[in-house]
């Protein structure tokens, strides 16, 4: 159909073409925009849900992580974490899941089944939905990027996580000169050691987090009741070192206070400070450069062997051991000659039960040979957070934790007797020691919560004693000592007759002598302050 030029008709339908046009493209333009709008309100609903459900797990994390770990210590969680995990308690998935995956879900579906549920009612009363947080998008979103932020916040400061980015720029920072390594530390290559001519055994039996604080008030402990009676009277029939004039131990210091710090410590007189090194085709080396007690013992003759009821992997265990001179027996060895079902896993590995048994099994077959041996074993059974209860665990406490100590107190006093009544006891020393304190976490102390002591903290140490030392020692010399993890480097080669030219090796210094340790000439802070920083020296040890 045409229209003459400049008609009336043309131009009302150009006007209405326009018209239709324009009107079709808004609604087109209404309909993106609505469409657009919706999207992002469900993108923005995705991530506040998402947001919320993070914000809600980090707080049950952060309970988690202070009723579980030592969070405390900054040291030690940041090296733990740094090293290899392989072979941790069995029971850390578990409890993960049961303590944080689980009650965040339980919690974000019954928040969105209370604000649904609501909604429901609402639109039946009112014939509209409730204008809530949870039905306006950019609310909802703004609402829960507060609550991360907060819970973030929060978490940073009851972790102190600040704390790990400054261990991390003292491991990585350029090493420096040390005056005090080069005033305290004694080198073992350049001390002279002289055995005796028959050569004595060595047993050394880390106990898990083993603590003189376990015995009672009378006895020089922080608890009422005595949760060691056994290792109690062998300390008191016997050598013990003690802060007090009671029975007591050593002190914890800054790289020396979980398991593979305390047995580094304990060995070689030195600290855990990133001690090992990467190598390029894959593998690690630890402290290669320095001699510990094992070194000093292989090259004088002794069969080293060490037993682990877990993995010898974790913390890297393994590697320091085995790169001095040491034969590691763990539970995948036990396994593969038969000892333990390839299958078995309980806690961390197998229970004491089992590893009392094996050390027989082991001391038996060491004893028939005419070579000395060192013998060293590590218990797991009163690791935190509550520990293991084997069936021979007693029932006298309401925790559990309480029941398991007193119940390795017995296995270890049972393996003691057993060692008396062995051909080659006579010429063995027998050297107890908690590996560490217990590591408590921050809202998990059962030994604060528990002792009537005023502040049991500070009052707590690790338990030494020493059975069938070759050298004698006054009790003026055992009590109101102070020292650490190091100075048990020299006091063992000591307690089997060894002759150690100046009594110090390492930053130890031979307790049997009286002379002053270097915490008792320093003081602990000062001796932290000093070896927890990169060294020159100590990085010279580690290649």
């Amino acid at each position: 159909m045409t229209f003459p030029q400049n008609t009336p008709e043309k131009y009302t339908f150009v006007t209405f073409f326009l018209f239709f046009s324009f009107l079709y493209d808004k609604v087109k333009y209404i309909e993106r925009r609505n469409k657009l709008i919706r999207r992002n309100n469900i993108i923005k609903t995705i991530t506040a849900n998402c947001l919320f459900g993070f914000s809600t797990a980090e707080l049950f994390a952060l309970r988690w992580a202070r009723t579980q770990y030592p969070m405390q210590k900054a040291y030690n969680v940041f090296f733990v974490v740094k090293s290899d995990t392989k072979g941790h308690d069995s029971g850390t998935l578990l409890s993960f899941f049961l303590n944080i995956v689980l009650p965040t879900l339980i919690v974000c579906t019954i928040v969105r089944l209370v604000s649904f549920m609501y909604d429901r009612l609402y639109k039946k009363k009112y014939g509209c939905k409730p204008s809530t947080i949870f039905n306006n998008g950019k609310k909802h979103l703004q609402f829960n990027i507060i609550y991360v932020v907060s819970a973030t916040v929060f978490s940073i400061f009851m972790l102190k996580a600040w704390k790990y980015p400054v261990i991390f720029c003292q491991v990585h920072r350029k090493p420096v000169k040390s005056e005090f390594y080069e005033e305290n530390y004694v080198n073992p290559k350049n001390v002279e050691i002289v055995f005796p001519y028959r050569k004595r055994n060595l047993v050394v039996i880390f106990m898990e987090s083993m603590e003189s604080s376990y015995t009672s008030i009378n006895e020089g402990g922080l608890f009422t009741e005595n949760l060691i009676p056994g290792l109690t009277e062998l300390g008191n029939e016997n050598i013990n070192f003690s802060e007090t004039g009671k029975l007591g131990g050593g002190e914890n210091l800054e790289g020396t206070s979980w398991t593979a710090a305390g047995l580094i410590s304990k060995l070689s007189g030195l600290p855990y400070f990133s001690p090992f090194v990467k190598l390029q085709g894959g593998g690690k080396t630890c402290l290669t450069n320095a001699v510990t007690i094992t070194d000093i013992l292989a090259e004088n003759g002794y069969k080293n062997v060490f037993s682990f009821g877990s993995d010898k992997h974790f913390e890297n265990r393994d590697t320091f051991l085995e790169n001095h001179n040491v034969e590691i027996h763990d539970i995948n060895w036990y396994k593969k000659n038969g000892d333990i079902p390839q299958n078995y896993q309980i806690f961390w590995g197998f229970e004491d039960e089992k590893l009392f048994s094996a050390a027989k099994k082991e001391l038996s077959n060491l004893g028939k040979s005419d070579s000395p041996f060192f013998y060293g074993m590590l218990t797991v059974d009163t690791h935190f957070p509550d520990g293991y209860k084997c069936p021979l665990c007693p029932d006298l406490y309401k925790r559990q934790i309480k029941n398991v100590i007193a119940c390795a107190d017995r296995q270890v006093c049972d393996l003691i007797r057993w060692m008396k009544m062995r051909d080659w006891y006579a010429d063995t020393t027998i050297v107890i020691m908690g590996d560490h304190c217990f590591l408590n976490a921050p809202d998990n102390n059962f030994i604060v919560e528990e002792s009537p002591v005023p502040d049991a903290e500070s009052k707590r140490r690790w338990l030494d004693i020493i059975i069938n030392s070759s050298e004698k020692v006054s009790e003026s010399v055992q009590k109101n000592r102070q020292f650490s993890p190091y100075d048990m480097f020299p006091t063992m080669l000591e307690s089997i007759g060894c002759t150690v030219k100046g009594h110090a090796l390492g930053f130890g210094r031979s307790l049997y002598t009286g002379e002053k340790t270097l915490v008792e000439q320093y003081g602990a802070e000062c001796v932290n302050t000093e070896l927890m920083r990169r060294t020159e020296e100590y990085e010279a040890l580690k290649k």
